[in-house]
């Protein structure tokens, strides 16, 4: 059996890439792989709840991230010190 794009997307983000995604691709690859296309927080392992570096994730300046609301609260009171 050949992998179809939903196998090659898991590989893709295991190597930690990724494409675009419609919200119906999304329900695809996670239905058979869960939690495949999460954006998980760099800091606290939790789900980020944001779409992504090029959309509104949290990321610092040097490229750091992604960071959920918390962690990125912290982050900038930590900067502000």
């Amino acid at each position: 059996m050949s992998a179809d794009w939903i196998d090659r997307e898991k590989a893709l983000r295991s190597s930690g890439g990724g494409t675009p995604l419609l919200q119906s691709e999304h329900a695809a690859v996670n239905a058979r792989y869960p939690g495949t296309t999460l954006e998980c927080c760099c800091e606290c392992g939790d789900a980020t709840g944001r779409a992504g570096k090029d959309d509104d994730s949290f990321y610092t300046e040097d490229g750091d991230g992604p960071y959920c609301w918390d962690c990125w609260q912290q982050l900038m009171l930590v900067e502000e010190a």
